[in-house]
């Protein structure tokens, strides 16, 4: 809710022109990331290893995918690896992993998708290489790099290896994927029972290690306790010590974790309660006294088993003389403290869960804010009257106002892959209003909803983010795990859900600090995922919370829920105040540690160079600024990193901050403050929407679209929605609590705006259709972007291909001038495909003013 404090399709191999490096040098010298996302091919039809030394094998020539001396094999052990050993010159050389035959799926060094070669040095003499390859991890290796290492031991055959003690089975292979030399395999296939297991290297005992990392170490002994309990086998290379760890899964039918938990003859209910031992129950009018338990990675819970079939029936903690709620309620009786006893895994959405739209990396996503209730709640959505304002309206189709499409065919039409819902669960005020203020974390919020029956309300919810992958969006969450509506809603439990020192503006702020705390908030996530089918979260004042944690919790998430690409963004800024452990908190400045969680953050540096102030009449660069182009140019290739470090920065307000691009979240408007059309006119900007303030619109949400990184955009910015009624901008610059009459969206402004939606619908279907508006990494920005300054005139070259990344095909102009200018185009035949209107297909080099222009190579 809170706005910032105030002030490839092929290989990889690298030819630069000295032209190009010419042009680099004039540009910036920032940039990179990561890796792009791993597809999820798991079932190729060939694998090969191209590279520098197939002609050396008997191929044609060297990086020929489809070579046959070159090809792996499928093995037969049931692992799914494919394998081969090569006999290989000395010398330096360098492979990748292409599957069927092609580069269009290729994997290079730490199982990156079109990641970097891998290099390989042979030994004088040449050797015998064994090169292998994973499917599901798609990590390739050699033996010269990396040991194969296996787990061999008496448990093997279980898992569908020919024999025991087999050490050339893979299906028990080790893998080192960071390369820090740990080597680690996970499973729960292994029957409960006591078993017994070595590390053996190279795919025989000619080298092998037992106990202790002796060679000649006794066997290594361990117990599963229960069929599906995780066994975790770590390798460490240096010490040649294989440990083994299991964790033993609940009892069956009640999970590892707090608040109701449901089984036919009996309900579990558990509360964390660190200061007072009085802990009690009371459901069906017989109240349970609850005693300490333990719970694995969990302190201080007490624990009550109910017998009888409580299904749907209200319960009520109390904490001494105190009837308090339960922070993992499921659902709740409205306007009370009593929860409901939910069997959550038993609630399926009408006609089962469909598939969630597919996302090949993070960057690929164009996420559209919206609020339950404004976006339908006017009679012009053209959706049902029962519907609008609730969840339902939000995906009914075939609805239209004077012949133009609304809600989600509209959300369809522009092109939007993702829907950010403001706060949607639980709240404490009445709508509207943005329920920036939870009372329960994991539950709907029952003025969304047309249903009354805790069941039916689950369902509503999951049927809404069913039929938005129906339709191909996906359901981004806002979250609000920095502040309660008050300390009513946990201070009776205990104190240390609070922060002493107030963090969140409201009185009120949440204390992730404590373990548990942090815990109740990554089992709050993971249930929205779990049971709601949920794609992402947007934080509001991810700043509260320690940088630590949250990456814990998106680590977590993405560990459990692997084949999901979460979208996880937030607020890397406090409510307005000042932290004295800032340095521990989310901030540009430690949004690198975040990138293995594949988390990102508000670019606010960014929107304030190109719109100015938030709710001022200050025009930024959209208004012709030429004083911030460093910080556009910045802006425009992702905010990328100086250095390329997973470290803390030494300024925790650096705009360069983006380890990888996927990190940015660029945008001019939000809900928050004066959206985009009335700041333009509050800052007197004349014209109307045909006009000059109209450009001016245009010309921002361009810059967000075609700049490396992650789009955002506000519900009716497509189409000059504005908030201001009867000339009260006072209102609009902090509209949270105001009327539909504020912020419900009026439909009718699509029809007298369209050629503004026009814009944004062409400027999406640009981004989706260009690669090089939507590069995967750090490094990619780095070696295939060159951007210069001329003036105000900031151009990108950009190449699309990592295989050839000084060979540019697209070029982007940003002109916040008033005057046309030519842009010297690299060698060869260009189209304008961009101007300031929208699609064009013209020749010629004149970018417009006040506009952003895109060329493509023919």
């Amino acid at each position: 809710m809170h706005g910032t404090p105030a002030r490839r399709t092929w290989r990889h191999r690298a030819r630069t022109s000295s032209a190009v490096l010419a042009a680099i040098a004039m540009g910036l010298a920032i940039v990179p990331t990561l890796s792009t996302t791993a597809r999820a091919e798991t079932s190729p039809t060939a694998v090969s290893v191209p590279g520098t030394f197939n002609s050396e094998i008997g191929c044609a020539g060297d990086w020929v995918p489809s070579c046959t001396q070159a090809q792996l094999t499928a093995r037969t052990d049931g692992s799914g690896a494919w394998s081969k050993t090569l006999s290989l010159p000395a010398g330096s050389h360098a492979y990748k992993a292409a599957l069927n035959n092609n580069w269009a799926d290729n994997y290079g060094a730490n199982a990156q998708y079109y990641g970097s070669d891998i290099s390989l040095q042979v030994p004088v003499g040449g050797k015998n290489v064994t090169f292998v390859y994973d499917p599901v991890t798609h990590w390739v290796t050699d033996d010269i790099n990396h040991k194969i290492v296996t787990a061999g031991g008496s448990f093997q055959s279980e898992l569908g290896c020919a024999a025991d003690w087999a050490p050339d089975c893979l299906t028990s292979w080790l893998k080192d994927t960071n390369g820090d030399g740990t080597y680690t395999w996970s499973t729960t296939a292994i029957p409960a029972g006591i078993w017994t297991v070595k590390a053996a290297i190279g795919q025989s005992w000619n080298e092998s290690y037992g106990q202790g990392g002796s060679p000649t170490g006794a066997d290594i002994s361990f117990t599963v306790p229960r069929s599906g309990s995780t066994v975790d086998f770590r390798y460490d290379s240096t010490t040649h010590v294989l440990t083994v760890q299991t964790e033993q899964p609940p009892d069956p039918g009640v999970a590892a974790t707090l608040g109701a938990l449901y089984t036919p003859t009996g309900t579990t209910f558990r509360i964390w309660s660190p200061d007072n031992s009085q802990v009690s129950v009371t459901v069906g009018g017989t109240t349970h006294a609850l005693q300490r338990a333990d719970i694995n990675g969990y302190t201080d819970v007490y624990q009550a088993v109910v017998p009888g079939n409580w299904k749907n029936q209200p319960y009520q903690f109390r904490v001494g003389n105190n009837t308090v709620r339960d922070p993992y309620a499921r659902m709740v009786k409205p306007g009370s403290t009593e929860g409901i006893v939910m069997d959550v895994a038993a609630i399926q959405p009408n006609g089962g869960w469909a598939p969630r739209p597919s996302i090949t990396k993070r960057e690929d996503a164009v996420i559209y804010e919206m609020s339950v209730r404004n976006f339908t709640i006017d009679a012009s959505s053209g959706v049902d009257g029962a519907k609008r304002g609730k969840f339902a309206g939000l995906t009914q189709t075939g609805t239209t106002h004077n012949g133009a499409k609304t809600g989600i065919d509209h959300l369809k039409e522009l092109g939007v892959t993702h829907v950010q819902l403001l706060p949607s669960f639980d709240f404490n005020s009445t709508v509207p209003n943005w329920g920036y203020d939870p009372l329960n974390y994991n539950v709907p919020e029952e003025q969304f909803s047309r249903f009354n029956a805790p069941e039916d309300r689950v369902r509503e919810f999951q049927d809404m983010v069913n039929e938005f992958h129906k339709n191909g969006i996906r359901v981004i969450m806002d979250v609000v795990y920095n502040h309660t509506a008050s300390k009513d809603v946990f201070q009776n439990i205990t104190g240390k859900y609070y922060h002493q020192t107030e963090l969140s503006g409201t009185g009120n702020s949440i204390d992730d600090g404590n373990p548990m705390v942090s815990r109740m908030i990554r089992d709050s996530l993971e249930y929205w995922v779990d049971t709601y089918n949920i794609d992402g979260f947007r934080f509001d004042l991810l700043g509260v919370h320690q940088y630590g944690n949250v990456d814990q919790w998106a680590k977590h998430l993405n560990a459990v829920f692997p084949d999901r690409t979460l979208q996880i963004h937030g607020e890397p800024w406090s409510g307005g105040v000042d932290d004295p452990q800032q340095a521990q908190k989310v901030r540009y400045g430690t949004t690198p540690v975040l990138a293995g969680g594949h988390v990102g953050v508000f670019n606010g540096a960014y929107r304030d160079a190109v719109k100015g102030g938030t709710r001022d009449r200050f025009l930024g660069y959209m208004g012709g600024s030429s004083s911030n182009t460093s910080a556009i140019a910045l802006g425009m290739r992702g905010s990328p990193l100086a250095t390329k470090n997973t470290s803390p920065l030494s300024n925790p307000w650096d705009p360069a901050f983006a380890y990888d691009p996927e990190q940015t979240i660029n945008y001019v408007s939000a809900h928050d403050d004066l959206n985009i059309w009335d700041k333009i006119t509050y800052s007197g900007v004349t014209g109307g929407p045909t006009g000059r303030a109209g450009q001016m619109n245009r010309f921002a949400a361009g810059m967000v679209l075609t700049s490396q990184g992650i789009p955002f955009f506000h519900e009716g910015d497509e189409f000059l929605h504005s908030k201001v009624v009867g000339g009260d901008y006072e209102a609009a610059k902090n509209s949270y609590e105001s009327g539909d009459a504020v912020n419900a969206v009026q439909w009718g402004e699509k029809t007298a705006n369209n050629a503004t939606f026009r814009y944004y619908k062409d400027v999406i279907a640009l981004r989706k259709n260009t690669p090089a508006l939507r590069l995967g990494t750090w490094d990619a920005v780095k070696a295939q972007m060159a951007t210069i300054v001329n003036g105000s005139v900031v151009t990108s070259a950009i190449s699309s291909r990592a295989d050839a990344p000084t060979s540019h095909d697209t070029v982007v102009v940003y002109n916040p001038t008033n005057s046309s200018v030519n842009v010297a185009l690299p060698a060869g035949t260009w189209k304008k495909v961009l101007d300031t209107n929208g699609t064009t297909d013209s020749t010629g080099n004149t970018a417009d003013g006040l506009a952003v222009t895109v060329f493509k190579k023919s």
